[in-house]
């Protein structure tokens, strides 16, 4: 007897046929009928502990692959846990589906267990949401991706009552392909928008450009590249653009708005211009660090501005086209020295490296920088760290470092690691984070055993909240709230089967760093760092 095609079935037809190979998130009833339709088209379904690791997989599968990628959760609680991952990919820019259960279709506007108004739920954290109650639902789906992929990229979420997935589906075109990548299908900058921002630049005697993680969609780096080189432009970035140019580079001034941020910021002082390129300010806004000087802005997006910057030109539109564009104007020269710039940057990497009595963060960094090969993914998390990483961590090449910051959820490194690990197989991984980070997703070690990912995972446990700390004293408050109970003397030999090996020096972390690279599964490192540097290098 031939088996009736469902609506199930057609959804993962078409999440097959665009590609994707997997599909995170914790399995129930509502979700059985899909998940049993993920495995017949071939699709794992990677089980998790928490659905915002879900989530989390689904935005970094996006973000590396330009597939959507996609998270699965239950009716109520499951899709209130998954909301914090799809929240990230909404804020970070990268293309995912979010899928829920549902009641069937009698209940959706009754009081029943666990039914909540799924799209009221999602609506702000997504570029759209749509419940689908039956005709093509293979159509809908696809437009769904194709709208995740669409500049900006970002995700999308879809409510599928129980019974319409099992109900038959509706008979339609075979499932489009997909082809990888962000559709940017804006217009190209107006001419003379990039004219007036040309002519500007070629007044500016030390322009300093500000590079955005928006660079990274537009597959035209190298532009970017010949037209800094040729205007001579030093350049900072964001934290999620760090690496869209090699740090390396002789150009390269920092990352604003992190570690030292005061000491970048002085030296910025000098510039009589800012051209922000793909600058998103949704990582921070242009008010935050720039001088008080003109900015020229050219993106995808037009310039969201505090209105004390002065705004003198902008050309929005596809920005690939834009870089082009600027690539091809004539060389010329500035007043900046590039020696002065050299010595700026060891003056910088040395008011990071404050001594210290016990094992410093810096030292791990640097040790496991050292160790790491330069196309080796890391995935840091959010706190005091995420500073030190921003300022310390060089990135030469592209999209080797993984953090999130427009939406900066703790909790994020791990589900991240395990997303790049899958995404990358054949490149080494590695995720770190702070003691508080890891006792959020702690559980997902599970995940990480049970699939056997060789991801040496850093706890640089510094026994507090300690970005909460430095702002506690700052605002010359108490300490309240910010101990945590990883201060110990005594520790545990494995976390959820996945091994432990504590670090008190920095020859011990490089040892057991090296020992968890060569491992072939996952390993925790935890590092017993003093957070004393924090306090003077974060806002310093």
């Amino acid at each position: 007897m031939t088996r009736q095609r469902t609506n199930a079935d057609a959804i993962a037809a078409v999440l097959r046929a665009a590609g994707v190979r997997r599909a995170m998130g914790i399995p129930s009833g509502q979700i059985l009928a899909l998940i049993e339709a993920l495995r017949r088209q071939g699709i794992e379904f990677v089980l998790v502990s928490h659905e915002a690791t879900a989530g989390f997989m689904a935005d970094v599968l996006g973000r590396l692959t330009g597939i959507p990628g996609v998270a699965i959760a239950t009716v109520g609680p499951g899709a209130t846990n998954l909301t914090t991952g799809i929240g990230n990919a909404l804020l970070d820019r990268s293309p995912a589906l979010a899928i829920t259960g549902q009641v069937p279709l009698a209940q959706l506007h009754r009081r029943v267990q666990m039914r909540i108004d799924h799209q009221a739920l999602f609506r702000p954290l997504s570029k759209a949401s749509f419940q689908l109650v039956g005709g093509d639902v293979a159509g809908q789906v696809a437009a769904a991706l194709r709208l995740a992929v669409a500049e900006p990229p970002g995700p999308v979420h879809l409510d599928l009552p129980e019974d319409v997935a099992v109900a038959p589906a509706a008979e339609g075109p075979a499932p489009p392909r997909f082809r990888p990548g962000v559709l940017d299908e804006s217009p190209p900058p107006a001419e003379d928008d990039l004219r007036r921002v040309a002519d500007r630049l070629r007044q500016a005697r030390r322009p300093v450009a500000a590079l955005g993680f928006s660079l990274y969609r537009t597959g035209a780096l190298d532009a970017l590249r010949r037209f800094l080189e040729a205007q001579r432009l030093p350049f900072v970035t964001t934290n999620m653009a760090k690496g869209v140019v090699p740090e390396d580079h002789p150009l390269w001034l920092g990352v604003v708005g992190r570690a030292r941020r005061q000491t970048i910021e002085a030296y910025l002082a000098q510039a009589d211009l800012v051209i922000g390129l793909g600058y998103d300010p949704v990582e921070i806004g242009y008010e935050e660090w720039m001088p008080p000087v003109p900015l020229l802005h050219v993106a995808g997006e037009p310039a969201d501005l505090d209105p004390a910057v002065r705004l003198e030109a902008q050309a929005v539109g596809r920005l690939a086209d834009a870089l082009e564009w600027l690539a091809a104007l004539p060389p010329r020269a500035t007043e900046w020295d590039p020696a002065e710039h050299a010595r700026f940057r060891a003056r910088l990497e040395a008011s990071l490296r404050l001594p210290g009595a016990g094992f410093q963060p810096w030292e791990a960094l640097d040790a496991m920088r050292a160790l790491f090969p330069p196309d080796g993914i890391l995935c840091c998390d959010v706190g005091a760290h995420t500073h030190l990483v921003a300022t310390q961590w060089r990135v030469t090449v592209p999209e080797t470092l993984l953090v999130s910051n427009g939406w900066s959820s703790m909790g994020y490194a791990i589900p991240a690691a395990l997303a790049a690990k899958l995404a990358r197989p054949e490149r080494p991984v590695a995720a770190v984070m702070g003691d508080g980070c890891f006792l959020m997703m702690a559980g997902e070690l599970a995940t990480a055993a049970r699939l056997g990912l060789p991801i040496p995972f850093v706890i640089l446990n510094d026994r507090a909240l300690a970005l909460i700390k430095v702002k506690q004293e700052r605002r010359r408050y108490a300490y309240s709230g910010i101990d945590l109970p990883l201060a110990r003397e005594r520790f545990p030999e494995h976390y959820f089967g996945v091994p432990l090996r504590v670090a008190r020096t920095v020859e011990e972390f490089r040892v057991a760093f090296a020992a968890a690279l060569r491992a072939d599964g996952p390993t925790v490192i935890e590092a017993l760092v003093d957070p004393a540097l924090y306090s003077a290098i974060l806002y310093g």
